[in-house]
């Protein structure tokens, strides 16, 4: 039997240093603690961020470097002081480790805005400048064959919710909800921008708040899929007249991941809209620019969103599994694809290239 208060030595797919492929390779884990869990992983989505992450892309990596995100596994071991789960549960593991738990935010299960910045999953040193998180680490991420992670933040899993579906969730799908919650309420109109992970989920659970959907994308070939998915209208954004015809939107939500000039969107906001930006692009584009006077004298709102925290996470699992069948009611074509782990490097090579129409990768142990 495992001594729980004392490290583990276990699998996953690490890279060595930046830009490295990611190989098998053994770490440590920490003791568990009184208020952690250990999770047995077996399913993690693969967001644009580990490709980010593994790449340095935003110059905040520490190597060697476990990504991981979008953990689903079952509950191995519980910590001494554990209220509500048990050996056995299902969870889900997100892109937050631990949070003060004292300032009014994480008081009220809004841990994503922590006053004294929450720790990210599997931050380490070079990101704690206090927006990623203040408390130095460099634990590891869920592309671990093991989790020690704090208990509040494994999230017990509704029991039709399968991996598939609930992996992608515990990122994509809480990045979008946050919005989501503040912005839609039936009758406003959503623009979704690009539909990849974030974008399909922007969709689904937008229409899901009651809200129009206008999907907006540069390929045309996304038309069908975006129109089987739920959107009420579909805009190729490199079609000069599909832009001008274009419906005006109360909430944008952008989930692409690379730097576009707000000009370009913010004529497609109404008066009052709000543009929420998502997607992160490179620490090497990170340029916001935009003129004043259009922006004061429509009263259009600037904003951003990532991730979410442990009340609103409840709140769209709830959701997600009372409405399973729509969230899953997607064209063939863009449905999550399940790999297994030792393919974990062509499947990042294929979300960079966007050579894969699904949309999600999820790997499997």
């Amino acid at each position: 039997m495992t001594d729980l208060s004392k490290p583990l030595m276990t699998e996953a797919y690490g890279a060595k240093a930046q830009g490295a492929k990611l190989e098998l390779m053994a770490i440590e884990l920490p003791p568990l603690t009184s208020s952690q869990v250990q999770v047995a992983i077996s399913d993690c989505g693969l967001c644009h961020t580990d490709c980010h992450m593994v790449n340095n892309d935003w110059g905040i990596g520490d190597y060697p470097m476990v990504p991981g995100h979008e953990g689903v596994g079952k509950v191995v071991a519980c910590g001494a002081n554990v209220r509500g789960l048990e050996v056995g549960d299902t969870v889900g593991v997100g892109w937050i480790r631990d949070s003060c738990g004292l300032c009014e935010p994480c008081g009220c299960g809004r841990e994503n805005m922590c006053d004294n910045g929450y720790k990210g999953t599997y931050l380490g040193d070079s990101a704690a400048n206090g927006l990623w998180g203040k408390s130095p680490n460099n634990l590891f991420g869920c592309f671990s064959k093991v989790m020690r992670i704090e208990a509040k933040f494994a999230f017990l899993l509704p029991a039709n919710l399968p991996p598939h579906v609930a992996a992608p969730l515990m990122c994509a799908g809480g990045t979008v909800f946050e919005p989501i919650v503040d912005l839609v309420r039936p009758g406003v109109v959503v623009g979704v921008g690009a539909l990849g992970g974030l974008g399909t989920l922007a969709l689904k659970l937008s229409k899901l708040y009651g809200g129009k959907v206008v999907a907006f994308s540069g390929s045309e070939s996304k038309r069908a899929a975006a129109m089987a998915a739920g959107a009420d209208v579909f805009v190729c954004t490199k079609d000069p007249k599909q832009m001008a015809d274009a419906p005006k939107v109360d909430v944008f939500l952008d989930t692409v991941p690379v730097n576009r000039p707000l000009s370009d969107v913010l004529p497609l906001l109404k008066f009052n809209g709000s543009y929420v930006r998502m997607g992160i692009p490179p620490a090497s584009s990170q340029g916001l620019e935009a003129d004043w006077i259009p922006i004061i004298f429509t009263g259009k709102k600037i904003g951003g969103s990532i991730v979410t925290g442990s009340q609103r996470m409840k709140l769209m699992l709830k959701l997600a599994s009372e409405h399973l069948d729509f969230i899953t009611d997607i064209s063939e074509s863009t449905q999550a694809v399940v790999r297994p782990f030792s393919e974990v490097n062509e499947a990042m090579e294929s979300l960079m290239s966007q050579s894969s129409s699904a949309y999600r990768t999820v790997l499997q142990w």
